[in-house]
This record gives C-alpha cells, sequence and structure tokens, in this order.
C-alpha cells in the first residue's frame, strides 16, 4: 500500500490532489484541520490535511500509470461487398447475442440490408429505438420513509455515489437525511464518510451488526431518507454475501442498489450481477459512465437480469457527477460509440 499525505487550503483542493496523484480508486484515511504560523499583519488561519492510500504497488515502488481509455469500436477491414454494413456493425458491437439475432430478425423483416440502402441516420435511430424499447428505468422518489442501501464490489464508488445522493436530496429538495454506514473493514471509510457528513452537516451512525442496525432505523423515524454504506463485498465469496445479506435484513423496508462500474467486462459484470442477486436488489446504479467509452456490457447487464437502472455517475465531483438514468442516456451512449462511416 501507498500512502501520502496532503495539504492544502480547503478540502476541495485537497480531494484534487489526491485524485490527480493516487487516482480515483484511492482510499481517504484521515483528514484534519491544522494551524497555520501566525501572520506579522493577520490571524494564523487554517489548512487541511488529508492522508490517502492507494493498495497498488509496482516492483520500484512507483505508483502504475494512468489508465488510457480504450478507443471506440471500429472494423478494421472492409465489409465484403453486398454485405449488410448495419448488421456488421451489431455482430460486432458485443451486445447480447439473443437482443441482436432478434433485432436483426426484425432488420430482415422490414426489408433492409442490402449495402445500397445503408442509411446511418435511418440505422441509428432504428438501433436506438429497440435499444430503449429492451430494458427499464426507475427514478426513485422519496415519499414517505425510504432507506437505500448501496451494495456492490469493492471500488466501484458506493460511498462517493451516497454521498452525491445525499447532497442532492438534502440541498435541492430539503429533504432530511441520515446517514448509516456498516462498513467496518476497509482502512479510512468512516473517515471519508464523516468528511461528507461533516461538509453536508448531516448525521452519520455507525452499525457494526444486524442489530445496531435495527436501532438505527427505528430511532431515524424523522428522516425522509436514510442511506446506508456498506463494505465492497468479493461477490466470489458467499460467506460475504450472506453477511450483507444477514445485515440487510434488519428492516423490511431496506432497499438494497447494486452499485456497478461501467468500465467491467461484460462477463464479469454477468458474474457480479448473478452473485449478489442473492440480496433483494431493487435498481443499478453505474458508475463512471466517464472512464469508458465502452457501453454494451452496461446494457446487457440490464437485459440478462431484469432490474431497473435509476442513477448514472460521471466523475469524483459531489454532488454534481450524477445524474437520473433515461433510456434515451443510455441508447445513446451505445449508439454514438459505434462507428457509422
Amino acid at each position: 500500500m501507498q500512502i501520502k499525505r496532503f495539504e492544502a487550503k480547503d478540502m476541495k483542493e485537497a480531494l484534487r490532489q489526491v485524485k490527480e496523484t493516487l487516482g480515483p480508486e484511492a482510499i481517504i484515511l484521515s483528514t484534519k484541520t491544522i494551524k497555520n504560523p501566525p501572520r506579522p499583519y493577520g490571524g494564523a488561519g487554517t489548512r487541511i490535511e488529508v492522508v490517502a492510500a492507494i493498495d497498488f504497488q509496482d516492483p520500484k515502488g512507483d505508483f502504475p500509470p494512468k489508465p488510457q481509455a480504450p478507443r471506440p469500436f471500429a472494423f478494421t477491414a472492409a465489409p465484403p461487398e453486398g454485405a449488410d454494413p448495419f448488421r456488421q456493425r451489431v455482430l460486432s458491437s458485443g451486445l447480447y447475442p439473443e437482443f441482436g439475432q432478434a433485432l436483426m430478425a426484425e432488420w430482415s423483416r422490414l426489408g433492409k440490408g442490402s449495402r445500397s440502402a445503408f442509411d446511418p441516420e435511418s440505422c441509428q435511430s432504428f438501433l436506438r429505438g429497440r435499444l430503449m424499447d429492451a430494458f427499464e428505468v426507475a427514478s426513485p422518489e422519496v415519499e414517505g420513509m425510504k432507506i437505500w442501501a448501496f451494495v456492490g464490489p469493492t471500488g466501484v464508488g458506493k460511498t462517493t455515489t451516497l454521498a452525491k445522493l445525499a447532497a442532492h436530496f438534502h440541498v435541492r429538495f430539503g429533504k432530511k437525511i441520515g446517514l448509516i454506514t456498516i462498513d467496518t473493514f476497509r482502512i479510512g471509510a468512516l473517515d471519508q464518510l464523516k468528511t461528507y457528513a461533516r461538509i453536508l452537516r448531516l448525521p452519520l451512525e455507525v452499525a457494526p451488526d444486524r442489530e445496531s442496525l435495527k436501532k438505527i432505523i427505528d430511532r431515524s423515524g424523522h428522516c425522509d431518507l436514510l442511506l446506508i454504506d456498506t463494505a465492497g463485498r468479493n461477490p466470489y465469496q458467499t460467506q460475504q454475501m450472506e453477511e450483507i445479506k444477514t445485515l440487510l435484513a434488519a428492516d423490511p423496508r431496506i432497499e438494497a442498489h447494486l452499485v456497478l462500474s461501467a468500465a467491467t467486462k461484460d462477463r464479469d459484470l454477468e458474474e457480479i450481477v448473478r452473485r449478489f442477486s442473492v440480496l433483494p436488489l431493487q435498481s443499478y446504479v453505474f458508475t463512471k459512465i466517464d472512464e469508458t467509452v465502452e457501453y454494451t456490457s452496461l446494457f446487457n447487464q440490464l437485459i440478462r437480469y431484469r432490474k431497473p437502472l435509476s442513477y448514472l455517475t460521471t466523475g469524483q465531483k459531489v454532488p454534481e457527477d450524477i445524474e437520473v438514468a433515461t433510456k434515451g442516456r443510455v441508447a445513446n451512449l451505445i449508439v454514438n460509440n459505434m462507428n457509422w462511416n
């Protein structure tokens, strides 16, 4: 593990330094306010100190280089003379096979398919419409008391997503928000959430076990929305999955939302979703939309395991980089990143 100390005039600047130096996967270990030395003509003032870490280290002790964004899909060679360009693009895009086959069957019934009739704009419109018809979105409404728990594998941005939603509903809609963490495993996890809670002036409580979580929920009836942060779980460890399932059974009102990274490979996403499906999942939240240009994996999960998509996150800024998912947004992500030349 590589650990580094940062000092800045405020928390925003400190977090920017952490991201630039260690990358978005860095873990905040601690934060504190320190006093500057007295100045001749003014007060001492204060600065923010942040200690952050990343759990990767190469043999030379250097940090890994920032990953390069993958190139957009493109053909390595032109389709054979007379071949259907639209079919070539769809079959090479990585879309879920059953969806692609149904799409092509309808395409054939419509009498499309000749190279001479290929019209990129019409093809895009057709594909966009069928993509939008294939999955569901959900915009969770905060009416009455809601309890949302964010679950998922490590490093997908659960805590940051929780902070974005807390700020969104508290600042924009004036909702009474309560924060709870059951993440007592990850180093610095509590400090990170404490920082967000302090900035947003929201209450934060720690629930190390099911009984503690139940008691906190019982005495938080004045809140409109309780947001529960959980530790990242390895979906291949059955015991870990059972532990989180037991914890979330503390109250039948808890809604679990599975947080996933859009940059994860399709096969890995399929296994993650399948294994986390032992939990009562209400929706998917996809993060790191800004860290990839390949979105077919995201779409494939929406139609493999029929749960709606609720939110997309597009960066690390709190609360700006989050948006309510829409069908049009997802369809455009896929269509616009295919090569139509």
